[in-house]
């Protein structure tokens, strides 16, 4: 498997590089390339000594005596394998806890760096608690970082390692540190949906209302997770439900946009109201009708506007009649427009949703009207060739012909 560095982040902001998980297999072949080998240029890396790759095969499969071979033949205990990594941080990989300690006892650097990552960090992700103990007692700092500010903490918390969260906490590891974009291990836990750590990170000090340099919260990335359980452990702990971020956003919002409708009403249900109108708008635009319901009924207008058009007009461009029909119920103004003068008629006419057409007419649609280059709701099915609603347009023309206003 192939070691790499990767982004765990929530909408379009990074919030924490972290390590991907290895399998449980282990290098089989020493006399074969490391399988966790990086590309590399072909003459990037120094020709290895052959008693430097038996140390670090040795480390990688945790052989404690094969260590110590090596050792003796004078083998280099900070030479890297081709993927950059020392034998300690290998060990560390494959949560080989003894030969950590063997290579730690014979003089080992404790936190050697691999991509800005250290054995702790390493042995953290991959939820190593044996080594995490061992580079503990060694004297590690539970609080070592990389240059991004991740720390040990954090990348347990994003892989929802419970066990190595308590030992680190336990070591003193600060449960408030945020790396260099604001974003905290409970921030990571919650985006990833992992209850288990969410709990730990609480009951050892996490500061639940924390926010990222973009104001976001734990809620918020928890909305974004989907996981119902981490968003009621928050919510049990009295987190504002209503906080918004920079941009004015909360956490209903969040979830409305993400498509997590349960964890919305979820939301709504303990008290979100900010940002409804606009998670309904998130809503019709998926002619996601239960949620829909739910928010109109918790107080969001029917009239709400996204990004300048009519709810009303962002259902009827979704084909969504029984948005459509939801938000008649509720008062909607049939004719609304949007910034351009579009009616919701005018888009479900060029679109051809003959369907959601024929709605809008029996509920009263007017189809004269025309917007500011003239264009009508006939034009714009006529224009695309949309002939099906043209004739349906005929039709209702001919039962219902416009009223002529005399000139004066």
């Amino acid at each position: 498997m192939t070691r790499r560095a990767f982004t765990v982040a929530f909408t379009a902001c990074c919030a924490l590089t972290l390590l991907p998980q290895t399998s449980a297999a282990q290098p089989q072949a020493p006399s074969t390339p490391l399988p966790f080998a990086l590309p590399k240029e072909p003459d990037a890396a120094p020709v290895q000594r052959p008693e430097d790759l038996r140390l670090q095969e040795a480390a990688a499969a945790g052989r404690v005596a094969d260590i110590r071979a090596a050792l003796a033949d004078k083998a280099q205990l900070e030479q890297r394998a081709d993927s950059g990594m020392t034998p300690l941080a290998l060990a560390a990989l494959y949560g080989h806890a003894d030969a950590v300690r063997a290579l730690l006892a014979a003089g080992a650097a404790r936190s050697p760096q691999h991509e800005g990552e250290t054995p702790l960090i390493i042995a953290a992700h991959e939820g190593h608690q044996a080594v995490v103990e061992a580079l503990l007692a060694a004297g590690v700092s539970a609080n070592e970082a990389t240059e991004d500010g991740m720390s040990a903490l954090m990348a347990a918390a994003a892989s929802n390692r419970t066990a190595v969260i308590r030992t680190l906490l336990a070591a003193g590891a600060d449960p408030k540190a945020a790396n260099r974009d604001g974003a905290t291990a409970l921030t990571a836990a919650a985006f990833g949906g992992h209850a288990g750590a969410v709990g730990a990170l609480l009951a050892g000090g996490a500061d639940i209302g924390a926010r990222d340099r973009n104001g976001r919260t734990a809620l918020m990335a928890a909305a974004l997770s989907g996981n119902a359980e981490v968003v009621q452990l928050l919510l049990d702990r009295k987190v504002d439900a209503q906080t918004q971020d920079n941009s004015g956003l909360n956490a209903l919002v969040y979830a409305a946009s993400a498509g997590q409708d349960a964890i919305a009403i979820q939301l709504q249900r303990a008290g979100a109201t900010k940002g409804a109108d606009l998670a309904l708008a998130y809503a019709l635009r998926g002619c996601r009708i239960p949620l829909a319901t739910a928010l109109l009924a918790g107080g969001a207008s029917a009239a709400a506007e996204l990004a300048g058009d009519p709810v009303l007009i962002v259902a009827a461009s979704a084909n969504c009649e029984e948005g459509v029909r939801l938000l008649l119920d509720k008062g909607a103004d049939i004719n609304a427009r949007a910034e351009d003068g579009m009616t919701a008629l005018m888009h479900a006419a060029g679109d051809g949703y003959v369907s959601l057409v024929a709605l809008l007419l029996e509920k009263g649609a007017d189809m004269e009207i025309s917007t500011g280059d003239h264009q009508t709701a006939w034009m714009a099915a006529a224009m695309r060739n949309n002939i099906e609603v043209v004739e349906l347009l005929r039709a209702h023309r001919e039962k219902h012909p416009p009223v002529l206003t005399p000139e004066p």
